[in-house]
C-alpha cells in the first residue's frame, strides 16, 4: 500500500510580508527626508515661467520622441527579460545545488545592468559627463561588449571546473563569482559616466557604420561556434542548449548594427534593438523550461521517496513488532529452563557424577547466553520507537556518557580528548548510546598493558555533521570492517573478549535513523577510526 505523498502548503512568510510593508512605507520615509520620486516637465520659457501647452504641440513633441520611447520600451522588455532569467537561475539552483545556472544567470542580471544604464543615459534619467549624442552609441557598445565579456566569463568558469562542488562550497563559490561580475559591472558604469570624452562609434556613409559592434559581433561568434557548444556539451540541458540558440539572433543583431545603423532610432536600429530583446527571451524560455522539468522531477523524487520510506518504515514497525513479542514470548520458558536446570542441580547433584554436573553447567551457561541474545533482540527494537527529535549540545551528552562510564574509564585508565563539538538534531537517547558503545568498544579492544587513548572530533561537510572516533586498540583486519556491523558477528572468542557481538548493530541502526553512514576505517595493531554522519 502506498502512502499518500504529503501536501505542503505554501505560505508567504513573516519576512516576506515584513519586506513588502517596509516597500510601501519607505517612499513616504523618504519623502519626509527630502527625497524627491516626482518627474514633473521642465519649463518650457527661457525666463524660467510655466508655459501652457496646447494639445497639438505636445501631440509633435510626443511624436518628435517616438524613436526615444520605442527604444526605451525595447531596452527594457529586454533588461526585464534578463533581470527575471537570473531570478529563475537562483531559485533553481536551491533545487539543484548545481552551480552552472546562477553564475550564468547572474552574468546575464550584470550585462541587464549595463543595458540600463545605457536605457537610462538615452532618456537622461542618468547624467554623464559628456554629451547625449555621443554616450547612446557608445553605451549601447559598451553593454554588447560587457554582455559577450561577462557571459565568456561565466561559461569559462564553468568549463573551467572538474568536479561538482559540495553544496557549501558551492554558494561560496556562486556569491564570489556574482560579487566580482557586479564589481565590474559597476565600475564600468562608473568610469563611463564620469569620462569626458567618449569616442565616435557611428561612422556615416561606410561600409561599417558602427566599427565598435564588430567587436562584439565577433565575441558572439566565438561563443556561438567555440565556447557555448562546450558548454551545451557539458550541461546537457535545455538552458545550456537555449543559450547556444540564442547567438542566432545575438549575432544578426550586432549584424544590422555594424553594417547598417547610421543614425539613432533608425529601421536597422530598431531592428537590432527586438532581436537584441529575443535573444534575451531564449535563455528566459529555456530556464523556465529546464526548472519545470527539474520541479517535476523533484516532485517525482520525493513521492518516490516518500512512497519508499513509508514502506520501508512499515516493514521496520512489523520486524520491531515481532521482535518484542518474539524475545518476550521466548523469555517465559527460557527461564523456566534455567530456573528447572538450578532446582534439579541443588536436588539431585549428589547423586550425579561429575560428568552430569558438567552437562547441567554447560546447559546453564548456554540458557544465560540465550537469554542475553534475547535481551540484546529486545533492546534492538527498542531504538528509536519514541522518535523525540531535540537539539542536542555533543560536548554536554559526550561529557554524560563519560561520566556514566567513569568506573569502567577508571578502571583502563583511559584518556577521552574531545575539544568543541557542533550542537546537532537528533534523537538524545539513541545517540547517547551511539557514543556510548563506540567509546566502550575503543575502550575493550586494546592489548594488554596498553593505556587507551580516544581523540573524538566532530566537523560540518554541508548538508550533515561528521564525527570520528579515534582508538589506539588492536586494530580491525580489512576483510572484516563491513561484517562487523552485522547482528552477533564477532572477531573475538568470549573469553578474550566480552559481549555478545550487537554494540555495533545499535550504532548502525541509529546512524541510519539519523539518515546518516557509518564506517571504520583500520589497520591491525595500529588502531581503529569510526566515522559516522548525522543529517542536519
Amino acid at each position: 500500500m502506498k502512502a499518500s505523498p504529503k501536501i505542503i502548503e505554501l505560505r508567504f512568510t513573516k519576512t516576506l510580508i515584513l519586506i513588502i510593508i517596509a516597500i510601501c512605507i519607505l517612499p513616504f520615509i523618504l519623502q519626509l527626508f527630502g527625497v524627491n520620486f516626482g518627474s514633473i516637465n521642465l519649463d518650457f520659457s527661457t525666463n524660467g515661467e510655466n508655459v501652457n501647452l496646447d494639445h497639438n504641440l505636445q501631440d509633435l513633441i510626443l511624436n518628435n520622441l517616438r524613436g526615444t520611447f520605442t527604444h526605451l520600451i525595447l531596452e527594457w522588455t529586454a533588461i526585464c527579460i534578463g533581470i527575471a532569467t537570473a531570478i529563475l537561475a537562483f531559485i533553481q539552483y536551491r533545487i539543484t545545488n548545481n552551480p552552472t545556472t546562477p553564475i550564468i544567470g547572474g552574468a546575464l542580471l550584470c550585462a541587464s545592468f549595463i543595458d540600463g544604464f545605457h536605457a537610462l543615459a538615452a532618456v537622461k534619467i542618468i547624467n554623464s559627463a559628456t554629451e547625449n549624442e555621443n554616450i547612446l552609441p557608445f553605451t549601447w557598445a559598451l553593454s554588447r561588449i560587457f554582455n559577450c565579456v561577462i557571459l565568456i566569463i561565466g561559461v569559462s568558469i564553468i568549463l573551467l571546473q572538474k568536479k561538482r562542488m559540495l553544496p557549501k562550497n558551492g554558494r561560496r563559490f556562486v556569491l564570489i563569482v556574482s560579487l566580482f561580475m557586479g564589481s565590474i559591472a559597476y565600475l564600468t558604469v562608473h568610469f563611463t559616466a564620469i569620462s569626458k570624452s567618449l569616442p565616435t562609434t557611428i561612422v556615416h556613409n561606410s561600409f561599417i557604420t558602427r566599427p565598435y559592434d564588430i567587436i562584439p559581433l565577433i565575441l558572439f561568434f566565438f561563443l556561438a561556434v567555440y565556447l557555448l557548444p562546450k558548454f551545451n556539451k557539458k550541461e546537457n540541458n535545455v538552458f545550456s542548449s537555449a543559450l547556444l540558440w540564442s547567438m542566432i539572433p545575438a549575432i544578426a543583431t550586432q549584424m544590422y548594427m555594424a553594417f547598417g545603423s547610421e543614425h539613432l532610432h533608425d529601421s536597422n536600429f530598431n531592428i537590432a534593438h527586438t532581436l537584441k530583446a529575443i535573444s534575451y527571451a531564449i535563455p528566459f524560455i529555456g530556464i523556465t523550461l529546464d526548472y519545470i522539468s527539474t520541479h517535476k522531477k523533484e516532485q517525482i523524487r520525493i513521492t518516490a521517496l516518500k512512497n519508499a520510506h513509508y514502506a520501508v518504515s512499515q516493514k521496520n514497525k512489523e520486524l520491531e513488532q515481532f521482535a518484542f513479542i518474539a524475545s518476550h514470548d521466548l523469555q517465559e520458558p527460557l527461564r523456566t529452563v534455567m530456573n528447572f536446570t538450578q532446582l534439579f542441580k541443588e536436588e539431585y547433584s549428589d547423586k550425579l557424577d561429575q560428568n552430569g554436573i558438567t552437562y547441567l553447567n554447560f546447559i546453564r551457561q548456554a540458557s544465560t547466553r540465550m537469554s542475553l541474545l534475547i535481551k540484546a533482540v529486545f533492546d534492538y527494537s527498542k531504538i528509536g520507537a519514541k522518535h523525540e527529535v531535540t537539539q542536542i549540545k555533543t560536548n554536554k551528552l559526550l561529557k554524560n556518557v563519560i561520566a556514566e562510564m567513569h568506573h569502567v574509564i577508571a578502571e583502563s585508565n583511559a584518556e577521552i580528548h574531545f575539544k568543541k563539538l557542533p550542537k546537532i538534531k537528533g534523537q538524545k537517547t539513541e545517540l547517547r548510546i551511539l557514543f556510548q558503545n563506540l567509546i566502550a568498544n575503543a575502550i575493550k579492544f586494546q592489548k594488554e598493558g596498553t593505556t587507551p587513548k580516544i581523540e573524538i572530533k566532530g566537523k560540518d561537510i554541508g548538508d550533515f555533521w561528521e564525527f570520528s572516533i579515534k582508538d589506539n586498540g588492536i586494530g580491525i583486519e580489512k576483510k572484516h570492517q563491513d561484517k562487523i556491523f552485522s547482528m552477533f558477528q564477532r572477531l573475538h572468542t568470549k573469553d578474550v573478549y566480552e559481549g555478545i557481538g550487537i554494540g555495533l548493530t545499535h550504532c548502525l541502526k541509529i546512524v541510519l535513523m539519523h539518515e546518516g553512514k557509518i564506517g571504520v576505517f583500520s589497520e591491525p595493531n595500529k588502531g581503529s577510526e569510526f566515522k559516522f554522519t548525522i543529517k542536519k
